[in-house]
């Protein structure tokens, strides 16, 4: 601790932190995080179900009979700022003296070309083109363009969750908003829906203005009335920044920076969702068009993850149970059996290995075919026990250094697209504590900058790898049409968040 001036330490209790927390940090840093090994990845039929149309009935139908509570867990606190990287760089850098082509050309921005031509088609265009209100103006077209860009930046002061996504006619509707719409079609009971949304503090006047301008809307069209949960990211859950020579940074006061640890914090607020079954799904993966095909597409697949995941957790506890309650040979037997057609792994005939094996959380996750994007994938991975284990691996993961390991990874034939339904209770009805199933040493360290000076930053285990690695996890494969992302504004061309109905 000898490291921490009295100035450090009443900064670092301030922030909810102890020495301790950030000298495990330092530790992690020095020190780094072990790789996963992966065995093979996951392939449809060998740790990716697909679904038949009896299935999915099956499973919607189990779903929909449920009496059960249900919320839809949001990750929102993202800045709008990444959407808008590029055309920040092209604002920054553009001379007014060369046409808006060349400046692309030199700055290495060509990928915008397309995006130049067509976005009079984002969502928002009328709104801004309306303010700047080019009328009077004797403008060239491209000194009109380089107007809009700026006006657009403007939204980088916004988290991602509100920035117009869909345009219907009379409204344009955020990403928050959205995701109310998808939620009265398959996470309501008895015409309530639950929502919880994981936010920015700093934000929160934003979201509450808009629920009252707009809920009373959406719950009118819907017929569905909303209940509305906000979370933040626990300060206590903050890491301390390095620079590359692995020192601590200090900023120009020689304050400490603390940064929050990515969205494998969020365990924490999940943990402290009480319903019997909880739907996450990223903010910006939206859909559109509402009441139609492509929407009922989303609505039926998370509908038969959520029977599964029933039908899967009534399995499960009913061998909980009968363990519980001096279960005979024949049933420990079962439970046996029951590991190893569900996990491929083997336990031993015993009545304690067996729970200590079954009493876990549950999750269902969705997967994508892969077709480029980049991200994380469905693996079986070795586990510290030598079994196997179904894991969402990012790249970041493995041992690039090793061709194998490499060779495998780019193999996969799936893509993770942050589609889960899961259970978090035990059987008796109380959460699990969802950190004791957290794999810490599948952190990772990330290469960021602060104020143009380069820093390492210590992220915690993601939310849905290694912050679910114990978990008991089923891959489903899901229509690629169930996946919209919007990383970057660009996104906002693509023909699934071109909208051409009115609501």
């Amino acid at each position: 601790m000898s490291e921490f001036y009295p100035e450090d330490l009443r900064h670092i209790h301030s922030h909810d932190l102890t020495p301790e927390k950030v000298k495990t940090d330092l530790d992690c840093f020095h020190n780094g995080f072990e790789t996963l090994q992966i065995i093979k990845p996951a392939t449809l039929n060998d740790g990716i179900l697909k679904l038949n149309q009896a299935d999915i009935k099956k499973y919607c139908q189990a779903y929909d009979r449920a009496e059960i509570d249900v919320t839809k867990f949001v990750p929102s606190s993202g800045a709008a700022s990444r959407m808008f990287k590029d055309l920040h760089h092209f604002a920054n850098t553009y001379d007014k003296q060369q046409p808006l082509k060349n400046n692309l050309i030199v700055h290495k921005l060509e990928h915008l070309s397309d995006f130049f031509e067509h976005m009079h088609e984002l969502p928002f265009y009328s709104r801004l083109i309306e303010k700047l209100d080019f009328k009077n103006d004797k403008l060239t077209s491209d000194e009109e363009k380089f107007e809009f860009i700026k006006e657009a930046l403007s939204y980088c002061d916004l988290p991602k969750a509100l920035i117009p996504f869909h345009n219907y006619g009379k409204h344009l509707l955020t990403a928050f908003e959205e995701h109310f719409f998808e939620a009265a079609e398959y996470a309501s009971q008895n015409g309530i829906s639950k929502l919880h949304f994981t936010i920015s503090e700093l934000h929160r006047e934003k979201f509450d203005q808009f629920l009252v301008e707009k809920t009373d809307f959406i719950s009118e069209y819907t017929g569905v009335k909303f209940k509305v949960d906000f979370s933040y990211q626990s300060r206590s859950t903050d890491t301390v920044a390095v620079n590359p020579d692995l020192s601590l940074y200090r900023d120009e006061d020689g304050k400490l920076l603390f940064r929050p640890a990515g969205h494998g914090a969020l365990i924490n607020n999940l943990k402290s969702i009480n319903s019997d079954l909880i739907f996450i799904k990223n903010i910006d993966n939206v859909h559109y068009k509402p009441g139609t095909e492509d929407e009922d597409v989303n609505v039926i697949y998370k509908k038969a993850l959520a029977g599964l995941c029933l039908d899967f957790e009534n399995q499960l506890k009913s061998h909980i149970r009968n363990l519980k309650n001096h279960a005979s040979v024949s049933q420990i037997k079962a439970a046996q059996g029951f590991v190893q057609t569900h996990f491929q792994n083997s336990v031993e005939e015993n009545v304690q290995c067996l729970l200590e094996f079954l009493e876990k959380p549950i999750r269902v996750c969705g997967m994508v075919k892969n077709e480029g994007e980049p991200g994380g994938g469905p693996f079986w991975v070795k586990t510290k026990d030598g079994e196997m284990s179904l894991q969402i691996v990012e790249k970041s993961q493995i041992d690039l250094q090793n061709g194998n390991q490499v060779q495998l990874m780019e193999g996969s034939t799936h893509f993770n697209p942050v589609d889960i339904v899961c259970s978090i209770k035990d059987v008796d009805g109380n959460n699990y504590d969802l950190e004791k199933f957290v794999d810490y040493n599948q952190g990772f360290i990330a290469d960021k900058s602060v104020n143009g000076k380069p820093i390492k930053a210590l992220e915690l285990p993601g939310l849905w790898n290694g912050g679910m690695a114990d978990w008991h996890t089923i891959f489903v494969e899901v229509p690629v049409e169930t996946f919209n992302p919007v990383k970057t504004v660009v996104d906002l061309l693509k023909p699934r968040h071109q909208t051409y109905v009115e609501i």
